[in-house]
């Protein structure tokens, strides 16, 4: 299906001809998705189908039948005039259909629609009762179907003018329909305009997902797409998991609306980063900080509380938020979000830290995000929160910590250094010769060029001075023994905290009060990301 989409902001403004299948429109409240829809339906009107999300849910105990053609023309245009044609029935849907008020109008159409249903069941049961056609499967069947798909503990029962439901099994304790949850009839609703709307139509569906369960919503809207291949849909949203079940879909993000004009982009198909993310962090407008793990990781929620002016993103692994930072960077002329990341340390060098703040990733001062719960900012606000003496509780630590990296420091060294051992040889792999023979020769001297032992010293040397000085801080940077410096420094036992879970849970209460306190534990988490290295 070929469109032109309405105005786009622009120097100057255009319409954009799109080519769809199935097309989202997603986008906050009051960013002109209604409009959007309305704009499209009003461009196409006798071509299209628009279901609003103002509309009732009422639905009627009992309907009669008309005549096919009466019930067909009040079901899409709204009403029916005998002696009026088709185009003159379309010209007129503005009034009968929407009451000259294509955006807020009440929708009231679900009688119609019923009136529509059983009118074709009636007339497809007769012409079949007359030998006219073979047995049918008539609109109200295929409704019933969908309904009963996407409702499997749930039955309809159909009679003249009247649908009843009841439980899978309970045939007894049938209910008239009329009686259905919000849901069983939103979805009976959609089934049905979806199944009753011409041949080759543009279905506009206004806010898809209200009311119906979220695990319900892809297999149902699966299931209506499938029955109408002929058509071709339009979903209005500002539900980015509904998005998201739209794989197939162009996508379109909704901005913002004034004076007929949107500002909207339509998103590349071949992004390099998640749909549902993209969509989800577009959301949000404010700068995004990618970081690893998930939304329980102790990273989330500490820097939730310390970057509270920026939407958090937690991507899994230290590699994904390098790249997701960088495709988001490449994409800034489009969306105009600022986008940083925030890694581990994990035996990183220097030189490494610089190249990545360069690139808007910003590196952790301590090995891994939960040393950060030893830092002396945390450790003495905690301690003068359970009443101890902070600095005697932050001086048992900070020794307990220095034995302990004593006791390990040969094996922290060799840790080390087989990381180091990675990296170099990793590194062969980038070769630039661009035959075999010449590729074998530049490997054979690049490896010749690593230096083990010197490589081995270099740590080794570090790490004993850094012993040798009890500098607390540069343990905390290169100790990465995951999950037991907090058991190992005592400060569950010196704090009279119950144990690790409990003590992190008061350092994020304490960060959640806004005062003093907090602002000082801010403070000592930001000092240890490091943001500008050179």
């Amino acid at each position: 299906m070929n469109i032109q989409l309405p105005t786009k902001k622009g120097q100057p403004n255009t319409n954009p001809i799109i080519d769809f299948e199935q097309l989202v429109i997603v986008g906050a409240n009051g960013a002109g998705k209604t409009r959007f829809g309305s704009d499209i339906e009003k461009r196409y009107l006798g071509q299209t189908h628009r279901i609003s999300a103002q509309k009732s849910l009422s639905f009627p105990t009992e309907v009669s039948p008309k005549s096919k053609v009466r019930a067909e023309n009040e079901f899409l245009y709204g009403y029916y005039q005998e002696n009026q044609n088709q185009q003159q029935q379309v010209n007129n849907k503005n009034y009968y259909r929407w009451q000259n008020n294509f955006n807020t109008f009440l929708l009231n159409d679900y009688e119609k629609l019923l009136v529509l249903l059983h009118t074709e069941e009636y007339e497809e049961s007769l012409d079949f009762k007359e030998g006219r056609i073979e047995k049918p499967i008539t609109k109200l069947d295929r409704v019933q179907s969908i309904w009963e798909s996407v409702l499997p503990h749930r039955k309809l029962h159909k009679s003249a003018g009247v649908i009843q439901a009841y439980p899978s099994g309970q045939e007894a304790s049938k209910y008239n329909a009329s009686e259905m949850s919000d849901g069983e009839r939103v979805i009976f609703y959609l089934a049905g305009e979806v199944i009753c709307t011409p041949s080759n139509s543009i279905i506009i569906i206004d806010e898809p997902e209200m009311h119906i369960h979220s695990s319900l919503i892809k297999p149902f809207f699966d299931l209506i797409e499938a029955e109408r291949l002929d058509c071709s849909f339009i979903y209005l949203t500002h539900n980015i998991d509904f998005a998201f079940t739209r794989q197939n879909a162009k996508k379109v993000w909704a901005k913002s609306y004034e004076n007929n004009v949107w500002d909207y982009e339509i998103l590349d198909e071949n992004l390099p980063i998640p749909e549902q993310l993209y969509l989800d962090v577009l959301g949000s407008r404010k700068p995004i900080i990618f970081i690893e793990g998930d939304s329980s990781s102790i990273d989330y929620e500490l820097y939730e509380q310390v970057y509270n002016d920026k939407t958090l993103k937690p991507v899994g692994s230290c590699d994904k938020v390098v790249q997701v930072v960088k495709a988001f960077r490449d994409q800034q002329g489009f969306h105009h979000i600022e986008s940083f990341g925030i890694i581990d340390r994990d035996r990183r060098q220097q030189i490494d830290v610089s190249a990545l703040n360069r690139n808007g990733v910003w590196v952790l001062d301590v090995a891994e995000a939960e040393n950060l719960l030893l830092i002396e900012p945390i450790v003495k606000e905690v301690a003068g929160h359970m009443g101890r003496d902070v600095n005697d509780v932050f001086n048992q630590v900070r020794q307990n910590i220095i034995d302990f990296f004593a006791s390990k420091i040969d094996n922290q060294i060799l840790l080390h250094y087989k990381e180091m051992l990675r990296r170099e040889y990793l590194a062969l792999s980038n070769f630039t010769s661009i035959d075999i023979a010449s590729a074998l020769v530049e490997i054979d001297s690049t490896f010749g060029g690593i230096d083990k032992q010197a490589i081995y010293t270099q740590i080794d040397t570090e790490f004993r001075d850094i012993l040798a000085r009890q500098d607390y801080d540069a343990i905390l940077r290169v100790f990465n023994l995951k999950n037991a410096l907090i058991p190992n420094s005592k400060v569950c036992e010196l704090t009279g905290i119950r144990n690790k879970l409990d003590y992190k849970n008061i350092t994020v209460t304490l960060l959640k009060r806004k005062d003093e306190i907090s602002s000082i534990i801010k403070v000592g988490i930001d000092s240890k990301i490091i943001k500008n290295a050179t």
